[in-house]
């Protein structure tokens, strides 16, 4: 009863529309027993001309490749002669002895996943649609990047790794604030992968994130104004409605803004997409008087009417808020600068302390444990920094 294990190139079927010589095969273990054959994937793809005798060759990884393929096979290879010798296999088929080999290598011994399989799952759980904007952009970047990237295994990621990395993106011009967006999203990935016990050491306990000073994105008192006042075309006015409307709802996100449903009993009422949160504002009568010029047939407003989604008119309303403010000596504002200049205004400039300006604007309070015992449902305090706010921000216009 001879047990036989090999690494081998599964060519057996060549993707549609591709020949042998451009296609990517699976390398798998071949188990070999009693003339039949089983077969364990390892994970990974490489061309014909990129196999030879058992090895990857000509692929500036194949050295973390092999080392990986090796350790398999041989932890596969000395599982086989133990439970042989044992007689753990005398009656059993060959699939079955694949089966078992499977589950003896667990995860110590089996193929580590792919990296980018890793992040682009991790990516598309996230529940905020432009959070999985933000996490795509990275992975394009890191195709674009890293050559062969797709074939990466996750235990590759090391602090040598990170730091070419990092190299690389200096190299192409990334500044201090990207870079810190890129290694937070791949950070993340990592660590849920070591939660779930898929790697067991987190190089990012060596590696220190590039530090980026977070862009100003809060406007002043004077400069606010001068963006409300602005004289704009008919067309441009709607763009501008959008982002007062955020500011008098409390800096309410985009995503948010336009999958609102209802004004029940004077306020709005929705979970954050961001974080999960519940929040409710009192819609203050400037707020109503232009959601009532935008009503919506499936939301309250009426943008998702036409968009198919908010990444698209996030991308116009952005796009005209920077021609407007351009064109009346502004900075590039956008939408997301309603949110800090709320913030900022409510601390800087009517003096509303910093804890309840976290509360209006959904964050977590510092001592999450809290969150098990109370639940905020007065709104009083935040309804009233409100109204101050607006209040001051329209008393000279």
């Amino acid at each position: 009863m001879a047990i036989s294990i090999n690494l081998y190139l599964d060519t057996r079927h060549t993707p549609n529309g591709q020949t042998k010589e451009t296609a990517e095969y699976p390398v798998k273990l071949a188990i070999t027993k009693d003339s039949s054959t089983a077969y364990i994937p390892m994970g990974i793809k490489v061309g014909i001309s990129n196999w030879k005798n058992g090895k990857v060759v000509g692929l500036p990884e194949r050295g973390r490749i092999n080392t990986q393929l090796q350790n398999t096979l041989s932890n596969a290879m000395t599982i086989a002669f133990e439970c042989r010798s044992k007689g753990l296999y005398a009656n059993k088929t060959v699939t079955e002895v694949k089966d078992d080999i499977v589950k003896r290598l667990g995860k110590e011994g089996s193929p580590s996943p792919r990296f980018m399989a890793l992040y682009d799952s991790f990516a598309e759980r996230r529940k905020s649609a432009r959070t999985k904007e933000i996490y795509r952009a990275t992975a394009k970047k890191i195709r674009c990047v890293i050559p062969n990237a797709d074939r990466i295994s996750v235990e590759n990621i090391d602090l040598n790794w990170l730091e070419e990395f990092d190299d690389l993106l200096i190299a192409r011009g990334n500044n201090p604030s990207t870079r810190s967006l890129d290694f937070r999203n791949i950070r993340a990935v990592i660590k849920d992968a070591k939660k779930h016990k898929i790697i067991v050491e987190n190089p990012f306990e060596e590696f220190v994130i590039p530090a980026g000073e977070s862009p100003k994105r809060a406007l002043t008192i004077d400069q606010f104004r001068s963006l409300i006042n602005a004289k704009v075309e008919p067309w441009q006015q709607k763009y501008l409605d959008f982002f007062l409307l955020s500011f008098l709802l409390i800096g309410i996100n985009t995503e948010d803004l336009l999958h609102l449903t209802c004004i029940s009993d004077g306020r709005i009422t929705y979970r954050r997409a961001k974080t999960g949160k519940e929040m409710s504002v009192k819609v203050e009568p400037e707020a109503a008087s232009i959601i009532d010029r935008y009503r919506g047939e499936k939301y309250l407003l009426n943008i998702l009417d036409t968009y198919s989604n908010t990444h698209n008119w996030t991308a116009k309303v952005d796009s005209v808020l920077k021609e407007i403010a351009a064109n009346n000596g502004l900075p590039e504002v956008t939408m997301y600068w309603a949110r800090h200049t709320w913030a900022t205004l409510a601390h800087v400039a009517i003096g509303i302390d910093q804890s309840t300006v976290s509360e209006a604007l959904g964050h977590q309070p510092e001592k999450k444990v809290i969150l098990h015992y109370i639940k905020m449902t007065d709104y009083s305090k935040i309804d009233k920094a409100n109204r101050q706010l607006i209040d001051y921000c329209f008393s000279q216009m």
